[in-house]
């Protein structure tokens, strides 16, 4: 994997995994404090890759490298997961306030970032894929 996409792609994915596995803990174990910290978890990797996203200068990395098509693939994906991260803020809040719809948006933003997870694990295979490519035509040249 290039080096430049390494964390955009990584700190948003391990944040979705520790995310979702606290709030299994905190959902089995019936303990408040692992499900606050599963959602404030998943609401800092939404966090994280807007922050990447608004100020990581991924298109110019994309553009300067020859990579613009993985560049354009972190890019959505980490839009995807900024909307991941307002809808954890969103369960949260109706976590704290005991909503009885609390459980179907907690249910469907969970399902929502696995499906991002996957995204980012797919984008990272991708970008590995076109890194060994280059290897090989400039060993060939």
């Amino acid at each position: 994997m290039n080096t430049q996409f390494y964390l955009p792609t990584v700190l948003p994915q391990w944040g979705i995994f520790a995310g979702v596995v606290l709030l299994t803990i905190g959902y089995v174990d019936k303990r408040n404090l692992w499900t606050l910290l599963g959602w404030i978890t998943l609401i800092l990797a939404g966090l994280t890759s807007l922050y990447f996203n608004l100020f990581g200068g991924l298109s110019t990395l994309g553009e300067s490298t020859g990579q613009e098509i993985i560049s354009g693939l972190i890019t959505s994906t980490g839009w995807q997961s900024a909307t991941g991260g307002v809808l954890a803020l969103s369960s949260l809040l109706l976590y704290l306030y005991k909503s009885k719809r609390y459980p179907i948006l907690g249910i469907l933003t969970i399902i929502y970032f696995i499906l991002i997870f996957f995204l980012y694990t797919q984008v990272s295979a991708l970008s590995g894929k076109t890194n060994k490519t280059e290897i090989k035509t400039h060993q060939k040249e």
